[in-house]
């Protein structure tokens, strides 16, 4: 049986995330001031990551879930402190492990881009990913 045959959803769900970007969210809160007071890029992941997985999770069995694999971004553009973005995601891909999102991330209530992308997701039975993270880790 492969992941994807737990997975109770298809190629077309839509979802998304909204953020209102605050001052820890910057890359001058990360850089300690060095660079400018605007949506960093790592955060800018997290809001598309929040949507794909929520997204992804309402349509998988109880005992799986799904984790983060590959990120494709282009940050195009900056959002200020008190800028609201929404990360839009549209499933397009449901093959094997593996969930293919594609996102587009704008101000909302306007059509500018300001990121654009996609993220593979890989399907895991929890309770396995986790043993194998207990077990690798007493390797080390």
């Amino acid at each position: 049986m492969t992941a994807v045959e737990n997975f109770r959803g298809s190629i077309g769900l839509r979802g998304h995330a909204d953020l209102t970007v605050e001052q820890e969210h910057t890359a001058a809160h990360a850089s300690g001031g060095v660079l400018p007071a605007v949506l960093s890029t790592p955060r800018l992941l997290q809001l598309v990551e929040d949507a794909c997985y929520s997204l992804a999770d309402r349509h998988l069995d109880d005992g799986y879930t799904s984790v983060g694999f590959e990120f494709v971004i282009e940050h195009i553009a900056p959002s200020q402190v008190g800028d609201t973005v929404t990360a839009e995601v549209l499933l397009e891909v449901a093959e094997d492990r593996d969930l293919m999102f594609r996102f587009t991330v704008r101000d909302s209530g306007s059509l500018r881009e300001v990121a654009r992308g996609t993220q593979t997701r890989k399907i895991v039975l929890a309770e396995d990913f986790m043993r194998k993270l207990k077990k690798d880790r007493s390797l080390l």
